[in-house]
Formats: structure tokens, sequence, C-alpha cells
């Protein structure tokens, strides 16, 4: 409310609607009545600005994102592993439940031409992956690992493993021409052997690098 100078006075004038003791803000309502009710008004109003400030608003989030840098980067961190969480969660429920139908599936689909092609692939490739490996082949490549580094080490991180996250690596995958001889063969953490994948040694080195150099 406005005096005769056109200056605003202070009333002690509450929302209009029934039950409502909140404190005036425009119309006749409190602030919540008020934006329930132009809720439409309001969203048309935001646009309209939004499409005549556009630069600016870019501006104003790029420069958030330079200063919050860390603080958005915590934020999308939590999220990811928030949402991986939720869908691990959903997916062991599904398991759960659907148990017999996806056991029905899994035996329709090893019928078909897809099913029998990929099991043939399978056999193939654990039969490849241990085709001329020994045991004894095994211990020495763990036993000469804990001789040079004191503790077993990754070959391709150059880290501690822990017990139960090692693996049998292959400096050149089979799939590029290795073989399972000693001279061919590594221990590493599970995860850096799946992100190697099927780069050979070479390849992996020179494609960590670079992350090196930006990190250091």
């Amino acid at each position: 409310m406005r005096d005769s100078n056109g200056r605003f006075i202070k009333t002690n004038r509450i929302c209009n609607i029934k039950g409502c003791n909140n404190k005036h803000y425009a119309k006749g309502l409190c602030r919540k009545h008020y934006l329930q009710e132009n809720k439409e008004h309001i969203k048309e109003r935001q646009k309209r600005y939004n499409q005549r400030n556009k630069e600016k608003i870019a501006m104003q989030v790029k420069q958030y994102c330079v200063e919050h840098k860390k603080k958005i980067d915590e934020y999308g961190n939590q999220y990811r592993q928030k949402r991986r969480k939720h869908i691990s969660e959903r997916v062991c429920q599904y398991q759960r439940t659907h148990k017999e139908e996806r056991a029905e599936y899994r035996k329709q689909w090893a019928q078909t031409l897809s099913g029998k092609a990929v099991q043939k692939a399978l056999r193939h490739n654990r039969r490849a992956l241990i085709k001329g490996l020994t045991k004894a082949t095994v211990q020495r490549v763990y036993e000469d690992n804990i001789k040079k580094h004191g503790t077993l080490t990754c070959v391709l991180c150059f880290k501690h493993i822990e017990f139960g996250k090692d693996s049998l690596e292959h400096l050149t995958p089979l799939s590029r021409g290795g073989n399972n001889d000693y001279e061919n063969l590594g221990i590493a953490h599970l995860n850096c052997n799946i992100r190697k994948h099927t780069m050979t040694i070479e390849e992996w080195v020179n494609r960590k690098l670079p992350e090196k150099q930006k990190s250091g």
C-alpha cells in the first residue's frame, strides 16, 4: 500500500485465503498462495525474460561453473554414486522377483542362432585363455612380482594390489596375437586389466603418459 507521496506503508494485512494467517504479499495473498494462483503467469514471464537475456544468463552460468567447479564436481560424484546405487538396487530387485522368467528366457535364447553363436564364441575364448597355461607358470609370475617389488604390485599402474583384487594380465592380448608364455604375463588390478581391454602394454603406456602430464 502507498501513501499520497507514493511511498510504501507497512500494513498488518494477512492472506485472504480462509485459514491462512501468512503475511500479505500481493493481490490479497501471501507469497505461497500468490505463486500458486499465478503459476502460469510467472512461468510465461520467466520464459520471456530468459529469451531476452540469453547471453547474460549464459555468462552467469559459465562464471558460476568456473567459481564453483569443486562444488559442482563433488555434487556430480554424489549424484552418480546415488544413481548407480539406485539402479543396482532396482536390478537386484527385478532379478529376485523375476528369477523364473529370466531362467526361461535364457533357455529359449540359448536355442536361437544368436545364442548358439555367442555360446560357441565364449567356449572358444575360454579355451584360448588357458591354452598352454600351467599352474607353475602362474605361480612363477606371482612369486617374481613379489620378489621384484617387495609386495604384489600392478604392472599397469605400479600400485599395491590388495588381496582379492588381482588378476592375470596379458601384456599383449590374446586377441592381438599374444600368448600364455611367462614373458607375456603379469599381475594387475582387475580394474586396470578391464580398462586396458585389448590394448598392448605399449599402447597403454602411451595413453597414460598424457594423463600424468596433465595431472602433474
